[in-house]
């Protein structure tokens, strides 16, 4: 006879639902449920990064952009099909700035959470770089299209102070609206700053801090080395859950592929695949 553990343990099934049904109300988010793959690899670090998505990250990254971009990203939350994650990215250059879009999806049967983002970032002046994002984001039933639907925005912020520095500020959601009045409906505000250094002209270290409404303070920290000129290896480490990332990219131009995979303390191993091309 097997035991109600093993069953559950050999039938996670069940709870699939459950899961969905629990997180219907909360939006998908690029702090909370989102991450492209450089990102997860740096244990979640994006405040001072350019990155290839930055319409769902800070979108004063989009400001720094020289070439237009599209991404394709996948991950898969506990190891499970079910639960996979799809994002699809650009970003378009447009006179002194860029516009960032990303579409992400995900769900099973009778339930899908989708989230939308459009962004644009500019130059302030040379070294400084601002952007604004707007978040719409919606849960869909069999019998019920818009379920669970809402808006919010963001802002960023990042300056170059010295040739190997660079600071950044976020501020996700600090005005929000959701149609659903369930408690928890309303995604509470994400406040981050960072910084990254640049050292022996091929290696970055990120350290970011993250005042987040239902977890407090989370502390961040990632690594960036570039092995040569094609292959380029990240690491990262990130507290509330304890996370432990490792990740490598792979640049073939104008294609370029990320492989990332974190550890968490609650989940265990989650992968992180992308494609990018940019022109």
């Amino acid at each position: 006879m097997i035991c109600p553990r093993r069953w559950m343990l050999k039938r996670p099934g069940w709870m699939i639902p459950v899961f969905f049904l629990l997180s219907a109300h909360a939006p998908l988010s690029s702090q909370d449920l989102w991450q492209e793959a450089s990102t997860a690899a740096l244990g979640g670090a994006f405040v001072s990064r350019t990155g290839d998505a930055c319409a769902g990250l800070n979108q004063a990254g989009l400001g720094w952009r020289e070439q237009h971009s599209l991404g394709l990203y996948h991950s898969r939350p506990y190891l499970l099909r079910e639960l996979g994650q799809s994002s699809l990215s650009g970003q378009f250059l447009t006179g002194g700035g860029a516009l960032g879009v990303l579409l992400s999806t995900r769900g099973i049967s009778g339930l899908r959470q989708s989230s939308f983002w459009i962004s644009y970032g500019m130059k302030l002046n040379q070294d400084i770089t601002a952007g604004m994002g707007i978040h719409l984001w919606n849960s869909s039933l069999p019998d019920q299209v818009f379920y669970a639907s809402g808006m919010g925005l963001a802002l960023g912020i990042q300056a170059r102070i010295q040739p190997h520095w660079t600071l950044g500020a976020h501020v996700l959601h600090p005005a929000s609206w959701s149609a659903l009045s369930l408690p928890g409906a309303l995604p509470g505000m994400v406040l981050s700053a960072g910084v990254s250094f640049t050292f022996l002209e091929s290696a970055t270290l990120y350290s970011e801090i993250r005042a987040f409404h239902r977890l407090g303070i989370i502390l961040v920290e990632g690594l960036e080395w570039n092995l040569n000129a094609r292959a380029l290896m990240r690491m990262g480490f990130s507290n509330k859950p304890t996370t432990f990332s490792w990740g490598i990219s792979l640049h073939l131009r104008p294609w370029n592929i990320q492989f990332a995979f974190q550890y968490q303390s609650h989940s265990g191993m989650i992968p992180h695949t992308s494609l990018g091309h940019a022109w």
